[in-house]
């Protein structure tokens, strides 16, 4: 259940020493985050822009009141509540509705409760009641989107985009100029696997979408030999707490778990490296507008990303010195980005060389390109523009695998799946990415492009000065903690996703470099 002041309290307590950013302070974080905001480049098409997790609730609740009567009827959204033990009753509730699971009623109809009647959705977050099964959805439709969030007007005021002329994002600032919203964190892998690690140990604490870069723990080590022994998730954990023993007190490695062996390459990179992710929140995914597939690609929420690689200790000495401008000539190890699903192994990597002879003054944005390109209606994000080969293979299999009937008839399983490779095959899905769209990112980089549009950086605090689990932090961290889904569903056609923390994910990908 959501529990925000356990959450708190477990932060707050000395033995669990928060300071993932270490020793980097939180304005520090933010001012490298500004620098390195990415410059974003949109295919002209792309009806939905990078949002916040606010805006997510605000951007509807405030166009909804907005609507006559006739059309606010018309975007109330229908869920099939409990009336009695035995029966349920259709109504309808304004969005965006707060549900959980509430059982089922004959004929094994499932039925949900919705937490927010009357009430801002925002405020529901922090109930008892909400849990990974909790569902934040407007409608479940492209038609609601694009009601609330998408692209009704290009830049030159007509209603049908084209290369040059793309349609201006609907999310707006306070002076109505439309603007695009990134989140951003900083985080030491050493420090963060510290603080994971000690979470995993209380059995009691409570869900908390910020947590899940644990899986980082399992590429620490790897089979000694065959048949590979099993592991408990305890032993290991015991092992790598001797580690972090062993590397900050400079003593004797440790022995690893039997029948396991220490993978020196994650290690060396764990305490090497920091990630500074970014994250794109998007209100729709209506790639099937884009391209054509065997299952149509379209969602509520879709969360994307990508994170730049900085050797932690050129951070670490840049934090310290007296010139403010130090930690702005440190040159990231390399770029990664999210594209679909981590199992396609189609994620970008790009790695960067430092300059040969830089100038005293010289910045490290002055001698490394950072753009990046989402890909329409998809959103996974690309280095390059053009047509990216794309297998969406995922999406039947994922689908399939999701009903565990399917599970039980392994040899029809594998002809589907196979029958399924041959017309994926045939189909020749693709992201498409262009230079043609919407322009974002810092003012000096992209300067006065007819298409530029402003944007907005949420640092996601993780420093010992000032963290998300402190006080004055409880508004994002309602809304970051939150573990359900962004978006509701609607059988085969509309499937949405969590906000899943992406670190363990990215740090594999690293894994292949180094």
């Amino acid at each position: 259940m959501a529990n925000l002041q356990k959450l708190q309290e477990f932060a707050a307590d000395p033995a669990h020493p928060f300071g993932i950013t270490n020793p980097l302070e939180h304005d520090q974080v933010v001012r490298l985050a500004e620098f390195w905001f990415p410059e974003m480049r949109f295919f002209e098409k792309e009806k939905f822009h990078p949002t916040s997790l606010d805006e997510m609730f605000s951007m509807v609740e405030d166009l909804f009141d907005t609507l006559p009567p006739a059309a606010q009827e018309a975007f109330r959204v229908a869920k099939l509540i409990r009336e009695n033990p035995t029966t349920g009753q259709l109504r309808v509730f304004d969005p965006p509705v707060v549900t959980v699971p509430d059982g089922i009623v004959p004929p094994l109809l499932p039925v949900v409760r919705v937490l927010n009647e009357g009430i801002s959705g925002r405020e529901t977050l922090g109930d008892p009641a909400v849990n990974d099964s909790t569902v934040i959805s407007h409608g479940a439709s492209f038609t609601r989107a694009n009601e609330f969030f998408g692209g009704k007007e290009t830049f030159s005021g007509g209603a049908e985009a084209v290369i040059g002329d793309p349609f201006v994002p609907r999310a707006v600032d306070e002076l109505g100029r439309p603007r695009i919203t990134v989140l951003a964190s900083l985080l030491n892998l050493f420090e963060l696997l510290k603080y994971e690690l000690l979470v995993s140990e209380d059995s009691e604490y409570p869900p908390d979408g910020l947590r899940g870069a644990i899986d980082i723990a399992i590429s620490l080590v790897q089979p000694a030999a065959s048949p590979v022994v099993p592991l408990s998730f305890d032993d290991l954990r015991d092992f790598l707490f001797k580690m972090i023993e062993s590397h900050e007190n400079g003593g004797q490695v440790p022995a690893p778990p039997l029948g396991w062996q220490l993978n020196r390459r994650a290690w060396n990179a764990l305490t090497t490296f920091a990630f500074l992710e970014f994250d794109f929140v998007y209100a729709f995914n209506d790639f099937n507008r884009h391209e054509t597939a065997l299952f149509a690609n379209e969602h509520e929420a879709d969360d994307e990303g990508c994170c730049l690689v900085f050797d932690r200790r050129v951070l670490n000495i840049a934090a310290t010195s007296s010139d403010p401008n130090e930690l702005f000539k440190a040159v990231p190890f390399c770029v990664i980005t999210s594209v679909h699903e981590e199992f396609q192994n189609a994620d970008k990597i790009k790695l960067f060389s430092p300059p040969l002879n830089p100038s005293d003054d010289a910045l490290a944005r002055d001698e490394i390109e950072f753009t990046v390109y989402p890909a329409a209606g998809s959103h996974a994000t690309y280095l390059t523009p053009g047509l990216h080969d794309l297998v969406d293979f995922q999406d039947y299999t994922s689908k399939i695998l999701e009903n565990p009937i399917a599970l039980l008839f392994p040899g029809p399983l594998i002809v589907i799946l196979i029958i399924l490779a041959i017309l994926e095959h045939f189909t020749d899905t693709e992201d498409e990415t262009s230079d043609e769209g919407v322009r974002t990112g810092p003012p000096e980089v992209v300067g006065d492009h007819p298409t530029a549009v402003g944007n907005r950086l949420i640092v996601v605090p993780m420093s010992a000065d000032n963290h998300i689990y402190g006080p004055g932090n409880e508004e994002l961290l309602r809304l970051r903690a939150y573990t359900g889904k962004w978006g509701g569903h609607d059988g085969w056609r509309d499937t949405s996703p969590s906000f899943k923390v992406k670190t363990g994910r990215y740090f594999r990908k690293l894994l292949t470099q180094v």
